[in-house]
């Protein structure tokens, strides 16, 4: 079971945020990226796992994806997530009999969420795995920057945190900006009756 160590940040300026990235020595070429996660929960409660499809290319023109399938165990301290996650994948052409066979086991859509933007890879330094840097427009929510690094063990979260906060401070964006709410939980306040 792999442990993410993420942070999320508004971003005013995508562009002007875009060239900063993409000037950082050790950053991958960047890759269009297309997200869309359903959250399901039983009847009533929060969010319980999510559905993905998942679209990456060269370009939005050329995407290909998979759905994903996920279930986090959920900690944050000052904005910083550290999840323990479980999941797994499927083609992308079983979204719907997926979607039809929560739906017939009870749960019910707790919200949806669509993302589209860039994502890089950044080697940080040589203790971590390449964080992945994603700058992204959430559909009803604005641009924001997701960093994250994925660790085998716990060993190196505290490392792994430091690290995002750096790389949020080279890229230029204000450590007040980092959200500390979920995106499902921002979406949901703004349309309660989803």
């Amino acid at each position: 079971m792999n442990m993410e160590v993420e942070l999320k940040a508004h971003v005013s300026d995508y562009a002007l945020l875009k060239k900063r990235l993409e000037s950082l020595t050790g950053i991958s070429a960047c890759l269009c990226e297309y997200k869309q996660d359903t959250y399901f929960s039983p009847k009533g409660e929060d969010s319980h796992f999510r559905m993905r499809l998942e679209q990456k290319g060269p370009s939005f023109d050329s995407m290909q994806g998979t759905l994903v399938f996920t279930y986090k165990n959920k900690e944050r301290t000052d904005g910083i997530e550290v999840n323990e996650e479980v999941e797994f994948t499927a083609s992308s052409d079983q979204g719907a009999a997926a979607l039809q066979f929560f739906l017939s086991m009870g749960y019910e859509i707790y919200i949806t969420k669509t993302k589209r933007g860039y994502v890089y890879t950044y080697t940080v330094c040589p203790e971590l795995p390449l964080m992945t840097v994603e700058l992204v427009e959430v559909v009803g929510l604005g641009w924001f920057i997701e960093m994250e690094f994925v660790l085998e063990n716990s060993s190196k979260v505290e490392l792994a945190r430091e690290k995002l906060l750096h790389v949020l401070d080279r890229v230029g964006v204000d450590r007040s900006s980092i959200e500390d709410e979920y995106y499902m939980h921002m979406l949901k306040k703004k349309k309660p009756e989803a």
